[in-house]
């Protein structure tokens, strides 16, 4: 018999914690999107000076990220954790009495150091602490916390600034905030012993001028235009920063962040995939509202309220699509999600210039259900390509370019706003709004576009299980002898996915048919056929195998007891596998 290694409930309480000191971060951050149009009146700026505000922050972040590898080499979790939860409550304190435009940035920064050494952290507890088996489901439960609170934040925002003043955004969560910290603190479990190393200063002076450049160059081209020096100057400089960077990474014995592990292929892919889509998603909580508000007069409520239904069949689907990539390779969510990306994304831009508050909300959770589905399973599957010792470098890295896309994705769409403004000064606001986030949904459409191509070019996925989860082991020294295998049911939807559901959307049959859905038949051509490949899901989907432990003894129609080896055994020498 198999035997399972088990998660303890300190690491689940740790998790709990973690996660919701990281969410309250993360729900202020998109909390403020929908205040823009206040705090301009108020503190008597425009939206491409405001926006600093959420931007700032997720520089904060991205900035702090880079050094949480290092970090959680030399520092225990308990005083990174700790840290983490200080600077929470010192920004929500600055924030919640900011009286100016300069004290509310000053603010956000503080938090954005919060939210950076916290969120990786959860993370790397996941990755550290729970069984290889059980990460996509943990995976997808503990991220849904992060990918629930961007979207929800402007609904949370709109109702309190509405009804109470915006300051209260943060007096408000501040409890859950300390409490949080509290049980991450007390729970939390130590999974490597600290190494005394040196910390590379001149490493994370390049990579953060890197990222503030870029982040310049881009939001600056809205203001002077991309041929100004203002622009293109800040862009280069960035650049270069970050080269330098990669090169001295590359040869330093104790580099900021190793550098090699971009030389795994899918570990590449997977992280691509996972900053556009969070590139798009955090854009849309960026323009969706303001939209909502200039274009169709809405007030605060009704623009957070948009993104609600999006946000809470996110965090529906999110800890499914995790026990779905436990049994059975990535390929499968990743394809599901990349047509309702393309579906959301197309709609957007098709009825950009007739758009209603309804349509928002039907479209923008088209796109957050195929979110779903890639979202977590990109992370956890990225960092399963890499080596135990390397699985810090590449949490770092993919945290840190999860909030850099969000702060890229509002300074373009930002950009894209003040550029239409500039270049159409005759038009009224309505129209300005309008023209200006057509373009920016049809921006969002060719990365979507992107992603898909990258998902098409990946290959028929297998699970991997070079992970060092020192923790776990030492817990569970039978670990080791974990059974991974997918049960039948699900080497049925695989196949059946892949030869059916993709060879009804194009038409075609063969191996790599998802390619003709985007290349080959057209993205609107295919929208029609989209429901009845759903409905060819479902029906060769077995519900209740389909969560069903891969080490759980099961039984043929003659009642007789299998295990999972015999089961998996027999099911491949019956596929062909």
């Amino acid at each position: 018999m198999q035997k399972t290694a088990a998660v303890s409930t300190k690491t689940k309480l740790s998790i709990i914690g973690t996660a919701g000191l990281a969410f309250c971060g993360v729900l202020v951050e998109t909390s403020l999107n929908v205040t823009f149009p206040t705090l301009m009146k108020q503190f008597h700026q425009s939206l491409n000076n405001v926006q600093w505000v959420t931007t700032a922050y997720l520089l904060a972040v991205a900035a702090t990220m880079t050094v949480t590898a290092f970090a959680q080499r030399r520092f225990k979790a308990r005083n990174l954790l700790l840290t983490a939860g200080i600077l929470f409550v010192i920004g929500v304190c600055i924030c919640g009495s900011a009286s100016s435009l300069t004290a509310l940035l000053i603010g956000r920064i503080i938090q954005g150091f919060s939210t950076g050494l916290a969120m990786p952290m959860l993370f790397a507890i996941i990755m550290q602490q729970v069984p290889l088996n059980l990460q996509g489901r943990y995976m997808g439960t503990g991220g849904m916390a992060i990918a629930l609170a961007p979207s929800l934040g402007p609904t949370y925002g709109g109702i309190v600034t509405q009804a109470l003043g915006w300051q209260l955004i943060f007096w408000i969560i501040l409890p859950l905030g300390i409490l949080s910290c509290l049980l991450a603190v007390v729970t939390v479990e130590q999974a490597h012993p600290t190494q005394q190393v040196g910390f590379p200063l001149g490493q994370f002076l390049l990579v953060l001028f890197g990222l503030i450049g870029l982040t310049l160059g881009v939001n600056n081209a809205g203001s002077v235009g991309l041929t100004s020096p203002a622009c293109y100057g800040y862009l280069v400089l960035g650049i270069v920063c970050l080269a330098v960077f990669a090169w001295l990474a590359s040869r330093a014995p104790h580099p900021l962040i190793d550098v090699h592990i971009f030389k795994s292929g899918l570990f590449t892919r997977a992280l691509l995939i996972y900053f556009a889509i969070q590139f798009v998603q955090i854009g849309f909580t960026f323009i969706i509202p303001n939209f909502a508000q200039l274009a169709l007069h809405q007030n605060t409520t009704v623009a957070g309220l948009l993104l609600l239904t999006g946000s809470l069949l996110s965090a529906v689907v999110q800890p499914f699509t995790g026990k779905l990539l436990d049994n059975t390779s990535a390929k499968l969510p990743f394809s599901i999600g990349s047509v309702f990306l393309l579906l959301g994304t197309g709609l957007m831009f098709g009825f950009a210039t007739h758009l209603t508050v309804w349509m928002l909300v039907v479209f923008y959770a088209i796109y957050m259900f195929g979110f779903s589905f890639i979202f977590n399973t990109s992370m956890t599957f990225g960092l399963q390509q890499l080596a135990g010792p390397k699985i810090a470098d590449g949490n770092a890295t993919f945290n840190t370019l999860q909030q850099y896309a969000g702060s890229l994705g509002t300074a373009i769409a930002s950009t894209i706003l003040a550029m239409t403004t500039t270049n159409h000064p005759h038009l009224g606001t309505v129209a300005q709004t309008t023209m200006g986030s057509r373009e920016v949904f049809g921006f969002f459409l060719v990365v979507c576009v992107l992603v898909t191509g990258i998902v098409v070019s990946l290959p028929k996925l297998k699970k991997t299980n070079p992970l060092d989860n020192s923790l776990i082991k030492r817990n569970h020294p039978s670990v080791n002898n974990i059974k991974i295998g997918p049960p039948l049911s699900l080497i049925n939807l695989v196949k059946t996915c892949n030869r059916r559901l993709l060879c009804t959307v194009s038409g075609t049959p063969g191996k790599n048919q998802f390619s003709l859905l985007v290349w080959g038949s057209g993205f609107w051509g295919a929208i029609p056929l989209i429901p009845r490949s759903c409905l060819r899901l479902v029906k060769h989907l077995n519900v209740k195998n389909l969560f069903r432990h891969p080490s759980r003894y099961t039984r043929n129609k003659h009642h007789k007891l299998k295990t999972g080896a015999e089961t998996d055994s027999a099911t491949k020498s019956q596929h062909g596998f």
